[in-house]
């Protein structure tokens, strides 16, 4: 494989499991947020 391949897996293989924890703080946020302050 090439030097660009290599690069391009080992991005996604960073920025897959950085989204999913960007995703997943989002998650608990809103939930405390909720509780904090019910609608």
């Amino acid at each position: 494989m090439s030097q660009d391949t290599i690069n391009a897996i080992t991005m996604g293989a960073i920025a897959l499991p950085t989204m999913f924890l960007v995703i997943c703080v989002f998650m608990i946020a809103t939930t405390a947020l909720h509780k904090a302050f019910p609608a």
